[in-house]
C-alpha cells in the first residue's frame, strides 16, 4: 500500500504531458508581403527515399525552384517515403539554401511551407520528426535573413487538431498590414484509413473543417480576401469535377490538362469541400495522383464555382509520366475578387513546367 501513492506521483507528468491544449486562432497565423504578381511554386510527390540518389535529385529540384523564382514555395506531400533522418534534414535544408540564395539574388523574400502526404511518415523516424526539422527552419516574422530560416510553419503537437499541419499563410498589402489580399490554407489531408478489410485514404477530420471556419470568422476583421487550400490528397469533388471536364462540350470552357479518373480519393465524402468553401476557399491545389496534371473550374451543387488544380509530380522517383515531372506556378494578381475568380476561365495563371 505504500508504494501506491509513488506510482500515481511518478505518473503525473506523463499524463501531463499528454494533455491537449486549445490554441488561439491568430497563433497558427503566418503573414507574407504581397506584391503584384506574387508566385507561389508548388512542388508534389518527391518521395525522396532511401534508394533515391540525392544529390540528382536535389540538382533537379534546385533547378527547378531557381528558375521558377517563386516568393512562396509550397509542397502538398510525399515528400518522403521510407526515408531516414538525414535524408528529411538534407532535404529540408536544400529547399531553406535555395531560398536563402533567391531572397539575396532577388532582394525580396522568398519562403517555403510544406504539408503531409499518405507516404510521409513511412521512414526510420518518429511521427513528428519533420515537423521538428521543419521548426527548426523557421523563425520570427522579419528574422528570416538575419537567422537563415525561410521555413513559414505552425503547427503545435499538442493541440486539439487532429493532423501535423493545419496553418494559414496571409498574404497582406506592403502598405496596410490588415488588408489581407489572399490567405493560404496549409492543410493536412491525412494518411490511410483502415476498412477492416483494406485501407482507404482517409479524409480532412471534422475539427480540421472547423478550425478553418474558424480561421476565416475570426482570425482577422478583414474578410474580403480570396482564399486558398494546399493539401495532398484530393477530395472526391474532384472526382466530379473530371466528370464535368470530360462531359463538357468545349471544354476550354471549362479548364485543361490531362486526368484519369482513378479511384485515388478519400474513403468517403465527409462534407470536406462544404466545410472548406464555408471558411473562404476558392481556389484547392493538392497532388498524389501522379498522372493528373490541370485545372478545373468546378460547378458544385449550388452553382458556386471553384478552382480545383492537380500538381506535377515534382521527382522521377515512384511511378512516373516522364512528360509530367516539374513543377507548377500559380501568379496571383491584385483586385481581383471571388466573384471575376468564379466566372473567368481560370482567375490565376498556372503554368507547367
Amino acid at each position: 500500500m505504500k508504494n501506491k501513492p509513488l506510482t500515481i506521483i511518478a505518473l503525473l507528468p506523463f499524463l501531463l504531458g499528454c494533455a491537449q491544449r486549445n490554441y488561439e486562432i491568430k497563433d497558427y497565423r503566418k503573414t507574407m508581403t504581397f506584391h503584384e504578381d506574387f508566385k507561389i511554386l508548388q512542388l508534389t510527390d518527391l518521395h525522396y527515399g532511401i534508394e533515391s540518389d540525392l544529390a540528382k535529385q536535389f540538382s533537379f529540384l534546385e533547378a527547378n525552384i531557381m528558375e521558377a523564382n517563386p516568393d512562396l514555395i509550397v509542397l502538398t506531400g510525399d515528400n518522403f517515403m521510407y526515408g531516414t533522418k538525414d535524408i528529411v534534414y538534407n532535404t529540408i535544408n536544400h529547399i531553406n539554401r535555395c531560398c536563402q540564395k533567391l531572397t539575396k539574388e532577388n532582394n525580396k523574400l522568398t519562403k517555403f511551407a510544406m504539408t503531409f502526404g499518405n507516404h510521409d511518415n513511412q521512414g526510420d523516424y518518429p511521427r513528428y520528426y519533420i515537423n521538428k526539422v521543419l521548426a527548426s527552419f523557421s523563425t520570427t516574422e522579419g528574422k528570416e535573413i538575419e537567422e537563415n530560416k525561410y521555413c513559414s510553419y505552425v503547427d503545435y503537437e499538442d493541440d486539439k487538431l487532429f493532423g501535423l499541419t493545419n496553418y494559414f499563410i496571409d498574404l497582406v498589402d506592403e502598405n496596410d498590414a490588415t488588408d489581407v489580399k489572399y490567405r493560404i490554407h496549409i492543410i493536412d489531408s491525412n494518411t490511410y484509413k483502415f476498412l477492416g478489410f483494406k485501407y482507404g485514404y482517409d479524409v480532412i477530420h471534422t475539427e480540421q473543417l472547423e478550425h478553418a471556419k474558424n480561421i476565416y470568422e475570426y482570425s482577422t476583421p478583414d474578410k474580403d480576401y480570396i482564399g486558398l487550400a494546399f493539401f495532398h490528397i484530393p477530395l472526391l469533388n474532384f472526382k466530379e469535377a473530371i466528370n464535368q471536364y470530360n462531359n463538357a462540350s468545349n471544354k476550354e470552357d471549362v479548364g485543361r490538362g490531362s486526368f484519369y479518373d482513378k479511384d485515388h480519393y478519400p474513403y468517403k465524402d465527409n462534407g470536406s469541400y462544404e466545410g472548406l468553401k464555408s471558411a473562404n476557399i476558392s481556389m484547392y491545389f493538392v497532388g498524389h495522383d501522379h498522372r493528373n496534371f490541370g485545372d478545373i473550374i468546378y460547378t458544385d451543387k449550388d452553382g458556386d464555382k471553384a478552382l480545383f488544380s492537380y500538381g506535377v509530380k515534382s521527382s522521377n522517383q515512384l511511378y512516373n509520366d516522364k512528360d509530367k515531372i516539374g513543377y507548377k506556378t500559380i501568379t496571383l494578381k491584385d483586385n481581383i475578387t471571388k466573384e471575376q475568380i468564379q466566372k473567368a476561365k481560370y482567375g490565376i495563371n498556372t503554368e507547367k513546367f
